[in-house]
C-alpha cells in the first residue's frame, strides 16, 4: 500500500476535554466497519500506566477482558518488544546495570536498595551514564552530544566538554584532550563503553528495541493505528511512527502540543504540529476547567507563538486563583492542611523538581495527614495503606481481610512473630482461600485473634511504625505521624504530592503549584536564548544564578502550563517559595516580563476573559 492510501487524522485534545474518551470513540468507530476487529487495530500509548488506563477502558466498552487486549494497546517499546520476538533475558536489567558500573568502576543504584532515600536515583554517576546513553538514542544525537542531557555533572567527578572545563589541554568535543593525571570519568568513553557491554552480553535497552525495529523495517500486522500522547514521542519514536504508517489504512494520532512535558526526551511539539494528515479535528469544550482558571491558563500559554489553538469552552463559570508570594514551606503546608479541614475536596500540590518535592513533605509529615506522591517516590502506596488499616482494624478488635493479613505477613517485623514462622500466615491465607474458593482474596475473613496466632507481638497504632519493615524512612515517618494525628481513615489519594511533569493525566479541586526553577534548567533556558532576545528585551545578563528569572522558553511554559491547568475549582500559585532557588516571577509567567506589580492583582486582572480582537 502506498504512503497516498493512508488516511491520517489528527485530534487536539486541550485539557480536560475528554481526549481518550474521543479516542474511544474512534476506535468503536473504526470497529463499525465491515470485516474489521479489534485485532486490525493497534493503540499506542506513551506509558504503560496510560495504556492500561486505555486497555481497560477499552474492554469495558467491548464488553472483553482487559488482557485479551494487551497485543492492540500498548506501548511502543511494548509493541516492538513482540515484534523482534524478545525474552525478558535479552532486555536490560537493574542486575545488568549493576554488573557493569562495577566493572567499570562508577557508582550505581538500582531501582530498590535505596527505597530508604531521599536522593533521586539520576544523581549517581552510574545511573547518570546509563540514562544519557538513552537520551542521545531517544534524540538521534551522537555521543558527543552528551552535555546537552539536562542533567548537572560535577567538574570534581568528571570532564566536562573541554569549552568549558578548566583542565582541558585542546581539542573539541570530538577530540578533546586532558592531562595525563587526569583521573575524572569520560562520560563519552563510559557510554562507549556501556553500548559494547551491551552487545557483548547480547542485551538490548528500550531505545535499543526501537532502533532495531526501524533498521529491520517492521511493521505490526494492523490496518489502523492510533498514537496517543502524540506530543511526547521522542524523535527516535517519530522515525518508526513513520515507518509503520505507510503499510495502514488508517491512522489517528491524538494530543496537545500545549502539554510536552517531556521535551527533556526529545519530545517535539512541532512533531504533531507539522504532522502530515488529511483531517483536523479540535475538541471544543474542558470538562475539567472552570472559566477563570481557564482564562489564566489560556493567557499563559498564549505566549507561545507556534501552537494550535484549542478555544475550550469551560466546564462552568467561576473557580478561583491565587497569588501567594514569598511563603514559605511550612506556611504552605499549614494551608494545605487547613484545605483538608474546610473542604472535601482533592489536593494536589506540585513543584519543578523533586528536592523541592521532598523539602515539603519535610514539613508536611508532623501533620498525620496521609498523603500519595505521583513520582516514583513512593509514600503512601496501597501496599502502605493496606498495612495501616490492618493496623486499624486489629487495634478496634475488627477482622481484616484476606490482603490486609497478607501485608502484615509481609511488612511486619521478623520480632512481631515472636518464636513462630511467617509463613505460616501465609500459608494460612493461601489454605482459607482455597477451602472457601475465593477468587479475590480480599472477600477472606480473619480475626484479630487468629492473626495473633501467628504474630503475637502485632503491634497497635503507636508501633506500628517501629515494627514495619520493606519500607522508606519517609513512609514509616509517615505511618508514625498519622497513628499520632487526627486523621484516622483518611483517603492518603486525597492529598497527592509531586513533579509537575507527574501530574499530567491527572486533576484535584485544590492545586497549589510553586514556580521555583532550579540552576540547570535556568542554565538550560539561557543557552538557548540568543543576544539578540536578550537585547530586544533590555535584558543586561542571563545566567544559571539569574533571579528573578527574565523569562522562560517556550518548552517552560508548557511545563508549567501542565501544571496550572490540573485545578478543577481553585489555583494557587506559589512565587518564591523554595530558598536559594531561582524565582519564577508570576509576571513572567503572565505577562513574559518582569513587572513590579502586586501578584494577587495580576491573577486577579487575568482571571477576566481576553478583551475581544478589533475587526478589521
Amino acid at each position: 500500500m502506498s504512503e497516498s492510501d493512508v488516511t491520517v487524522t489528527r485530534l487536539f485534545g486541550g485539557p480536560g476535554s475528554g481526549k481518550t474518551t474521543a479516542l474511544l470513540n474512534k476506535v468503536e468507530e473504526i470497529l463499525e466497519q465491515d470485516d474489521v476487529s479489534i485485532r486490525d487495530i493497534l493503540v499506542v500509548s506513551y506509558t504503560r500506566a496510560a495504556a492500561a488506563e486505555i486497555r481497560d477502558r477499552l474492554a469495558d466498552r467491548l464488553d472483553i477482558n482487559p488482557r485479551s487486549l494487551k497485543g492492540n494497546v500498548s506501548t511502543m517499546h511494548a509493541k516492538a518488544y513482540e515484534l523482534l520476538s524478545l525474552s525478558r533475558n535479552d532486555v536490560v536489567g537493574e542486575k545488568d546495570k549493576q554488573e557493569f558500573c562495577e566493572e567499570y568502576g562508577l557508582e550505581f543504584q538500582d531501582e530498590y536498595s535505596g527505597a530508604g532515600r531521599r536522593t533521586a536515583r539520576s544523581t549517581t554517576i552510574g545511573n547518570k551514564v546509563i540514562a544519557t546513553s538513552q537520551w542521545l538514542q531517544r534524540t538521534r544525537r551522537d555521543v558527543a552530544d552528551w552535555y546537552d542531557v539536562p542533567f548537572q555533572w560535577n567538574v570534581e567527578e568528571v570532564r566536562l566538554p573541554p569549552e568549558i572545563d578548566p583542565n582541558a589541554q585542546e581539542g573539541n568535543k570530538y577530540t578533546p584532550t586532558w592531562p595525563s593525571d587526569d583521573d575524572r570519568i569520560d562520560i563519552p568513553e563510559a557510554i562507549r563503553a556501556w553500548r559494547a557491554y551491551k552487545g557483548e552480553n547480547g542485551l538490548v535497552g528500550f531505545a535499543d528495541m526501537l532502533e532495531r525495529v526501524k533498521q529491520r523495517a517492521l511493521v505490526p500486522n494492523v490496518d489502523y493505528l492510533v498514537i496517543d500522547e502524540f506530543q511526547d514521542i521522542t524523535t527516535l519514536q517519530y522515525d518508526v511512527y513513520e515507518e509503520w504508517k505507510p503499510h495502514m489504512t488508517g491512522v489517528l494520532i491524538a494530543g496537545d502540543d500545549d502539554q510536552v512535558v517531556y521535551a527533556w526526551q526529545g519530545a517535539d511539539p512541532n512533531l504533531l504540529l507539522d504532522a502530515e494528515r488529511d483531517h483536523d479535528e479540535v475538541l471544543p469544550n474542558s470538562y475539567r476547567l472552570p472559566s477563570n482558571v481557564l482564562n489564566v491558563v489560556n493567557r499563559e500559554i498564549r505566549h507561545i507563538d507556534k501552537r494550535q489553538e484549542k478555544d475550550l469552552k469551560p466546564r462552568k463559570e467561576g473557580g478561583s486563583v491565587e497569588a501567594v508570594e514569598s511563603p514559605s514551606m511550612l506556611e504552605l503546608a499549614r494551608n494545605v492542611r487547613y484545605t483538608v479541614e474546610q473542604d472535601d475536596g482533592t489536593i494536589m500540590v506540585l513543584f519543578r523538581a523533586r528536592y523541592q518535592m521532598f523539602q515539603f513533605i519535610d514539613e508536611f509529615l508532623p501533620s498525620g495527614i496521609p498523603f500519595s506522591t505521583l513520582t516514583d517516590q513512593r509514600m503512601w502506596t496501597d501496599r502502605l495503606t493496606q498495612y495501616v488499616r490492618a493496623v486499624e482494624a486489629m487495634e478496634a478488635d475488627e477482622p481484616v481481610d484476606g490482603l490486609q493479613a497478607r501485608r502484615l505477613a509481609d511488612m511486619l517485623q521478623d520480632s512481631a512473630f515472636g518464636t513462630n514462622d511467617r509463613d505460616d500466615l501465609f500459608d494460612a491465607i493461601d489454605e482459607r482461600k482455597e477451602e472457601q474458593g475465593a477468587e479475590d482474596i480480599t472477600e477472606l475473613e480473619f480475626t484479630p485473634k487468629e492473626i495473633k496466632n501467628f504474630a503475637p507481638f502485632a503491634p497497635n497504632g503507636s508501633a506500628a511504625s517501629d515494627m514495619v519493615r520493606k519500607v522508606t524512612s519517609f513512609q514509616r515517618k509517615s505511618v508514625d505521624a498519622y497513628f499520632s494525628g487526627d486523621y484516622a481513615g483518611m483517603d492518603p489519594s486525597r492529598v497527592r504530592v509531586g513533579t509537575i511533569h507527574s501530574a499530567k493525566g491527572r486533576e484535584a479541586d485544590h492545586v497549589f503549584m510553586a514556580t521555583d526553577l532550579t540552576e540547570k534548567v535556568v542554565e538550560q533556558m539561557a543557552a538557548s536564548v540568543s543576544e539578540e532576545e536578550l537585547e530586544a528585551r533590555g535584558i543586561d545578563e542571563f545566567t544559571s544564578a539569574t533571579s528573578p528569572v527574565p523569562l522562560i522558553t517556550d518548552n517552560e511554559r508548557r511545563v508549567f502550563y501542565v501544571g496550572m491547568s490540573r485545578a478543577r475549582e481553585r489555583l494557587i500559585i506559589l512565587e518564591n517559595l523554595v530558598n536559594g532557588a531561582p524565582t519564577l516571577p508570576i509576571s513572567v509567567l503572565l505577562h513574559n516580563e518582569i513587572r513590579d506589580e502586586d501578584t494577587q492583582a495580576l491573577v486577579e486582572a487575568a482571571q477576566e476573559p481576553p478583551a475581544p480582537e478589533p475587526e478589521a
